[in-house]
C-alpha cells in the first residue's frame, strides 16, 4: 500500500520524538550493523541496544510476534524503506525545539535524555573540559564557524570529533588530505554529502552550496573541516585552485544555519571574507597525563621528577602522551621512570615524535617562509635552562638578514604554528622543537653568526644593569661563545669588568659570586683553562679561581691557582706582554695579585707569621717592579692587623704609620677599599683602640652597601659585632651575627661563615648560654675540620677559646 503525505507526516512526527541516543542506535540499526556492532561504537552493552531498538519500536507502533523473535526488527526496516527514510536522515528529524523527554528510571537507558557526554567516560579522552566549555559558549554566543588551531599532535581532531559527536546526532565530515595535491575539489565533495543526506547536488556549485545550505537551516548538524593547512597558502588564505573552500566556509558561516562547523589546522586561515571564532588549543595539563598514564596502568611518582620533565619537555603534547604510553609499556616493563632516565637526552627518539617537529620546519620551506624558518633554527641557539624566555630584543637581533618589519611577520608567523611560545614578549621553544632547531642550526652556515649574535645581544643586558636578573642573563654569552669554541671570549665573559653609575668598577664574576653562583663560575672556568695557552686571560682564569676557590674553603686548589697565575705572568713580564687594558694587565700587577692573595691563604688558615712573608714581598715587589700601589697599601694594612695578632704591638704601629686608608677614587678595586677598612678594623680591634675600630668598622658597612658588596657587609657586621660584645650589648651583637651568617651562607662564603659561627659562640659564651655557644663551636669546627676547609690552626684556636669557659 502507497503511503498517505498524511501517513508520512505521522510517522516522521514519531521518529521526531524519539531521544538522541534512540536516534543513533536507529541510524545504526537501519544502517545494518547488528547489537553487537552498535554496542561497541556507541560504547553501551549489547543488552542495552536491544531495550533501545524495543522502546523504538513500540515507540512506532510496530506490532510483535511472539512466535518470530525477529519480526518486529524486520518490519521496523520495512516501515522506513516505505517512507524513504534512510539511517543518514534518521538523526536530522527532529523538532525546532525538541520536547522534553520524560526522564526515565531505568538505567540502562536513563543517559539517553540527556545531551550524550560520552568524552566524559572516555578514558583516553582526558584533560579537555575547558575546551569542550569553550566551544559550547561560543556556540551559545551564535557562532556558527570556529577554528581549532595548534601545532601538530595537541589533539585538535580529537577534540572537534569529541565535541561534535557529544552534541549532535548527525556529524558530517569534510577530511582534506594531508597532500596538497591530493586535496578533493569542493564540488566532488558536496556532492558525496548531499546524496549521503538524500539531496541531489546541482550542476553548479552555487546550486549545492544553496541545497546544502537550506538543508543545515532545518537540521541541527555538527560539520567537521579537518587538517586544512595543505589548502592554504603562507598567508593563511586558500591556494588558488582550492578558492572554491571560500563559498564553502562562507555557507557554513550564514547566520540562518542551525549547524555548527569545526576547522583544524595548524595554521590560521586567513581569508578577509570569512568571520569565524578561533580557538587556540593548548597542551594539556600535567594531571591530564597523569590520569591517562594511571588508567595505562604504567608505574610511576605522582609527584616525580620523571613526570614533570616530560610533561614539560613535550609541552603537554597529546600525541607524545599516547607514544610514551606504548613504548614505555612494551619497552620498560610500564615503568615511566626507567624510561626517562634513558632517554631524557634524546627527546626526538621515537619516530612518530620526530616526524611531527620535522613536518612542521618543512612546510615552513615548502611556503618558502625563510625568514621565519631561519629565525627558528637561530632560537635554537638559546639554552632556556637559567634563563628561561628571550626578550622581543634577544629574537630581533637573531633577525639580522631582514628588516623590522619583515622581522615582526617572522615572529608572528611562528606564533601563529604554535612553533614560537610567547607571553607577555618574552619567547621561548619546546624543548623538542628547541631539538630540532638546534639540530638544523649546527650543520647550516649561520651557527657561528647566530652565536656570536646572541651572545652579544646577552652581554648588551650586563651593560645596561647590573640587577640580580640582568646578571644571571648576560652569562649567557659565555656558553654562545662555548659553544662555537671561541674559548679567549668566553674568558673575556668572564674577567671582564663594568663601570657603575657612580664610576666605580666591579668585576662581572665577582657579581654572580655575590648572587651565589660562586659554583657556576667556577665549573665555567674548569672548562676553559686547558683550552688555553700561555697569555694574559689564562692567567687571569687562575687568578678569579684562586679566589673562588678561596671563598668556598678550597685553600689548597686556591694556592695552587695563583701559583699557576703567578708563573704565567712572570713569564709574560719577561716577555713584556701586558695590554693596560686593565688593572691586571699591567706589568707586574697580576704577578703581584698573585702573592699577595697566596699570603691571604695562610691567613685564612691562620698561618700567620708564614703569611707574614708573603705580604713583605709583596711591599718589596711593588716597589721593585714599579707596580701599582693597591696591593702595596692593601699589604700594608695586612701587616699591620697580623703583628697586632701575634701581639708585636710595635711592629704593628710602624706599619699603621705607613698605611693610608685615603683612596682618592672608586676606580681603585672595591676588595682593596672593602678590605682596607676591614683590616684596618681588626689591627685597631688588637691594639685595644675600639672607637677608630669600630669607625673602619662602620665606614666599611657605608662602603659596602654604596657599592653593593655582600661579603664586606658581612665581615664589617662581624666586626661590629664583636666590639658590641665587648661594650656588653649583647642584644645588638647577637643579631649582628645573625645578619652576617645569612650573607655569607648566600653567597657560599664558607672561611668567612666559619669565622661568623665562632665570633657567634663568643658571643653566647659570654652570656652563659653553653648550647647555643657549643652550636656554633661545633659549626665552626666542621668548616675548618679537615673534610672541609682544612685548617688545622683554626681549629686549635677554636678549642683554645673553648677552653677559656671551662
Amino acid at each position: 500500500m502507497q503511503a498517505t503525505p498524511d501517513d508520512q507526516n505521522q510517522f516522521v512526527t514519531k521518529v521526531a520524538q524519539l531521544t538522541r541516543t534512540q536516534k543513533q542506535v536507529l541510524r545504526l540499526f537501519l544502517s545494518g550493523q547488528d547489537d553487537g556492532a552498535i554496542a561497541v561504537d556507541l560504547e553501551i552493552k549489547d543488552s542495552t541496544v536491544r531495550q533501545h531498538i524495543s522502546r523504538i519500536a513500540n515507540k512506532l507502533g510496530v506490532p510483535s510476534d511472539k512466535t518470530d523473535k525477529g519480526f518486529r526488527r524486520r518490519e521496523l526496516v520495512k516501515q522506513f524503506r516505505q517512507f524513504g527514510i534512510d539511517g543518514y536522515t534518521v538523526a536530522d528529524i527532529h523538532y525546532c525545539d525538541e520536547p522534553a523527554v520524560p526522564k526515565v528510571k531505568d538505567s540502562a537507558v536513563e543517559a539517553e535524555v540527556e545531551p550524550k557526554q560520552a568524552w566524559q567516560n572516555d578514558p583516553n579522552f582526558v584533560g579537555r573540559e575547558e575546551a569542550i566549555a569553550e566551544l559550547d559558549r561560543l556556540r551559545k554566543q551564535g557562532s556558527k564557524l570556529v577554528q581549532i588551531v595548534a601545532a601538530g599532535g595537541q589533539g585538535k581532531t580529537t577534540l572537534a570529533r569529541k565535541y561534535l559527536y557529544s552534541r549532535f546526532d548527525h556529524v558530517i565530515e569534510f577530511a582534506i588530505a594531508k597532500e596538497t595535491k591530493d586535496i578533493a575539489s569542493v564540488q566532488s565533495l558536496l556532492e558525496e554529502k548531499l546524496r549521503q543526506i538524500g539531496k541531489e547536488p546541482g550542476r553548479e556549485l552555487m546550486v549545492s552550496l544553496e541545497r546544502f545550505k537550506q538543508h543545515l537551516q532545518s537540521k541541527k548538524i555538527g560539520i567537521l573541516i579537518d587538517n586544512l593547512e595543505p589548502a592554504l597558502d603562507a598567508t593563511g588564505k586558500f591556494i588558488g585552485e582550492y578558492r572554491s573552500y571560500v563559498e564553502l566556509l562562507r555557507t557554513l558561516n550564514h547566520c540562518s544555519l542551525k549547524s555548527y562547523s569545526i576547522i583544524t589546522s595548524r595554521e590560521l586561515l586567513n581569508e578577509s571574507s570569512i568571520s569565524s571564532d578561533v580557538y587556540k588549543l593548548k597542551g594539556l595539563k600535567l594531571e591530564a597525563w597523569q590520569k591517562y598514564f594511571e588508567y595505562q596502568s604504567l608505574i610511576f611518582l605522582k609527584e616525580g621528577k620523571s613526570l614533570m620533565e616530560m610533561h614539560k619537555s613535550f609541552g603537554g603534547n597529546a600525541k607524545a602522551m599516547d607514544v610514551f604510553s606504548g613504548v614505555i609499556k612494551e619497552d620498560c616493563e610500564g615503568k615511566l621512570e626507567n624510561y626517562w632516565n634513558s632517554n631524557r637526552n634524546f627527546l626526538l627518539l621515537e619516530p612518530t615524535l620526530e616526524n611531527l617537529v620535522k613536518e612542521q620546519f618543512n612546510r615552513l620551506l615548502k611556503l618558502n617562509l625563510i625568514d621565519s624558518y631561519n629565525l627558528i633554527c637561530r632560537m635554537g641557539c638559546y639554552r632556556y635552562q637559567d634563563v628561561s624566555t628571550i626578550q622581543k630584543k634577544g629574537v630581533i637581533d637573531l633577525l639580522w638578514d631582514t628588516n623590522e618589519t619583515e622581522s615582526e611577520k617572522a615572529i608572528k608567523i611562528l606564533k601563529d604554528r604554535g612553533l614560537l611560545e610567547s607571553k607577555q614578549e618574552k619567547y621561548w621553544l619546546h624543548p623538542i622543537v628547541r631539538e630540532e632547531a638546534i639540530q638544523r642550526l649546527r650543520v647550516s652556515s649561520d651557527w657561528i653568526k647566530t652565536n656570536i649574535k646572541a651572545a652579544e645581544s646577552w652581554s648588551k643586558q650586563f651593560e645596561k644593569s647590573d640587577n640580580e636578573k640582568d646578571i644571571i642573563s648576560s652569562f649567557e654569552a659565555y656558553y654562545h661563545y662555548l659553544s662555537i669554541e671561541e674559548f679567549d671570549q668566553a674568558a673575556k665573559t668572564i674577567s671582564r669588568t663594568k663601570e657603575r653609575a657612580n664610576k666605580s668598577r666591579f668585576s662581572f664574576w665577582t657579581l654572580l659570586y655575590q648572587i651565589g653562583r660562586l659554583q657556576q663560575i667556577k665549573d665555567s672556568i674548569y672548562r676553559l683553562i686547558d683550552t688555553q695557552g700561555i697569555s694574559y686571560e689564562l692567567a687571569r682564569l687562575h687568578d678569579i679561581l684562586g679566589d673562588l676557590c678561596l671563598m668556598s674553603g678550597e685553600i689548597n686548589a686556591a694556592k695552587n691557582s695563583y701559583q699557576k697565575c703567578s708563573l704565567i705572568a712572570k713569564k709574560l713580564d719577561e716577555q713584556e706582554c701586558f695590554f693596560n687594558s686593565d688593572w691586571f694587565s699591567s706589568k707586574g700587577n697580576l704577578r703581584v695579585t698573585s702573592i699577595f692573595n697566596m699570603g691571604l691563604c695562610l691567613v685564612f688558615q691562620w698561618n700567620l707569621s708564614s703569611a707574614i712573608k708573603y705580604f713583605e714581598d709583596v711591599v718589596f715587589l711593588t716597589k721593585s717592579l714599579n707596580s701599582d700601589l693597591r696591593c702595596h697599601n692593601n699589604a700594608l694594612v695586612i701587616l699591620c692587623f697580623l703583628y697586632s695578632q701575634l701581639n708585636e704591638n710595635a711592629k704593628s704601629q710602624e706599619y699603621m704609620k705607613k698605611y693610608s686608608s685615603r683612596f682618592p677614587d672608586y676606580n681603585k678595586s672595591f676588595w682593596s677599599i672593602g678590605h682596607s677598612y676591614i683590616f684596618h678594623g681588626k689591627a685597631c680591634q688588637n691594639l685595644k683602640k675600639k672607637g677608630e675600630s669600630m669607625e673602619s668598622y662602620l665606614k666599611a658597612l657605608e662602603f659596602s652597601k654604596k657599592v653593593e658588596y655582600p661579603r664586606i657587609q658581612g665581615q664589617a657586621l662581624v666586626g661590629i659585632a664583636e666590639l658590641k660584645r665587648i661594650n656588653l650589648k649583647y642584644g645588638s651583637a647577637l643579631i649582628q651575627h645573625q645578619d652576617s651568617v645569612e650573607i655569607f651562607k648566600k653567597i657560599g662564603g664558607k672561611c668567612d661563615l666559619a669565622e661568623a659561627y665562632l665570633q657567634y659562640a663568643l658571643t653566647y659564651q659570654s652570656i652563659r648560654d653553653k648550647g647555643n655557644s657549643q652550636k656554633y663551636f661545633d659549626k665552626a669546627l666542621y668548616l675548618w675540620s679537615p673534610e672541609q676547609i682544612n685548617a688545622p690552626k683554626q681549629i686549635e684556636r677554636v678549642r683554645k677559646v673553648m677552653n677559656q669557659s671551662l
